[in-house]
């Protein structure tokens, strides 16, 4: 048992980054079945930015299901982007159910509900639903930590991303957004009749 963890410790020594490459942590050391990366700060004084941004968007298209930002700007921005993503989401479901809620008692307070949602709906598919972070969360309570080997950890607060699946998440967001855009025409075509 003992010259496992030693073999296992030496591997961990041969992997460990000399810059700001993407480093895949070997699955065990993650839950079973999925994989990790670490994207490492670099000193090197070669644009260490936009590296890490083309080492991130190389991990977002190969699908990983946990990556680490070490780079404190490139994670905050990251972070930023994300939040805009979920906040049209958002913005795009409840408006719609207020307005499909209000639809029923007074129609003029749900037109502009209705526009909303269709709005942040549309402005979501056209410049945020096909982008490879649309399926990443941010772990801000640290509850996957025990995913992420510690010890190939440099920075004291890195970001942690987490893959979801988010088919469900968008059938309710196009449900809900065509369901308002069906009503938001209907009631535009009745006032423009009446």
């Amino acid at each position: 048992m003992a010259s496992t963890n030693e073999g296992d410790v030496e591997r961990r020594k041969a992997a460990t980054p000399s810059d700001n490459e993407v480093v895949p942590v070997e699955s065990y050391l993650c839950e079973e079945d999925h994989d990790c990366v670490i994207i490492h700060e670099v000193f090197d004084g070669q644009a260490p930015l936009e590296k890490g941004e083309r080492e991130l968007d190389k991990a977002m298209l190969a699908r990983h299901s946990t990556i680490v930002i070490e780079p404190h700007q490139l994670g905050e921005e990251c972070m930023r982007y994300i939040r805009v993503g979920n906040a049209l989401h958002k913005s795009a479901v409840l408006s719609g159910v207020v307005a499909l809620g209000m639809s029923g008692f007074r129609w003029s307070w749900s037109i502009p509900f209705s526009t909303v949602s269709v709005g942040c709906a549309a402005v979501y598919h056209f410049s945020w639903q096909h982008d490879p972070a649309c399926k990443y969360q941010v772990d801000t309570a640290g509850h996957y930590l025990h995913r992420i080997p510690l010890d190939q950890l440099t920075a004291t607060a890195p970001i942690i991303l987490l893959r979801r699946d988010d088919r469900v998440r968008k059938k309710l967001h196009n449900t809900i957004a065509g369901a308002c855009g069906i009503l938001l025409v209907y009631q535009l075509f009745s006032y423009a009749t009446s």
